[in-house]
């Protein structure tokens, strides 16, 4: 049964070339960027905190930036491309530690919510021949009853009201989570922006993902009727990690 995720759409809508080179010419991605180890080094950073607060036990502040250095030493190479100007590998270690400082000053002890799952993988039925699949950063259960979806974001830019109505991802994990407990109520769809310490939460009404849903699967036919991969040329090309074989950047 085809499997696609919010990334593999979202890169289908950004550059369907990209989309042929990641997922249909299953290109190993050649360069790794500075971003990507970031958001990878905070979500483990994060993820040890939470899973901590499961047991019982308040990660303190200092054990907290300890394990962020070990992480970060242990991903890093002199590799990592850096794109943005006037900024250096220590610029993008720097504003990870910023992150996890705000975080643990905001939420300690980390007892808002009682945590079910950490970076969890689901896989649900989109229809009878389609499966969506993801990871949920962390879900969450309030007091009443009611659940959270937590997803942690190490961007530099921060969304509109728009961008944040219009999100996917989340929807997609909401609906996951109903599919599999049918007898959810309420849920809270929430984003913790690192860089700005802001925290945005929203709520989808069941006609909003129905829109989604039926969105989504319309996305995907589009993408299986595809014949041609056309290239989207945008600032974010300067970041794509197949900038050097593109065709459109060899001009």
């Amino acid at each position: 049964m085809p499997t696609y995720s919010h990334s593999k759409l979202t890169t289908y809508q950004q550059c369907p070339q990209k989309y042929k080179f990641r997922y249909i010419d299953e290109i190993p991605s050649p360069m790794r960027s500075i971003e990507l180890h970031l958001g990878t080094t905070v979500h483990s950073a994060l993820e040890k905190l939470y899973g901590e607060a499961r047991l019982g036990q308040v990660t303190s502040l200092d054990d907290l930036l300890t394990f962020f250095q070990e992480k970060w030493d242990e991903g890093f190479s002199p590799q990592l491309r850096i794109v943005r100007a006037k900024t250096t590998a220590r610029t993008y270690f720097d504003l990870g530690r910023q992150m996890l400082k705000d975080y643990h000053w905001t939420f300690h002890p980390f007892t808002q919510s009682t945590t079910l799952e950490l970076e969890e993988k689901f896989v649900f039925p989109l229809d009878e021949g389609r499966e969506i699949r993801g990871i949920i950063d962390r879900l969450a259960r309030n007091k009443d009853g009611t659940l959270e979806i937590h997803d942690y974001k190490t961007s530099r830019r921060l969304p509109d009201s728009d961008q944040v109505a219009n999100d996917v991802q989340l929807a997609l994990y909401e609906i996951a989570i109903r599919h599999r407990w049918p007898e959810t109520g309420g849920i809270s769809l929430i984003w913790h922006y690192l860089a700005f310490d802001k925290e945005i939460k929203i709520t989808k009404t069941p006609a909003q993902l129905e829109t989604v849903k039926r969105n989504t699967l319309g996305l995907i036919r589009q993408i299986e009727a595809a014949t041609s991969f056309p290239v989207h040329i945008t600032p974010l090309c300067n970041w794509c990690e197949y900038k050097e074989i593109c065709p459109a950047m060899k001009k």
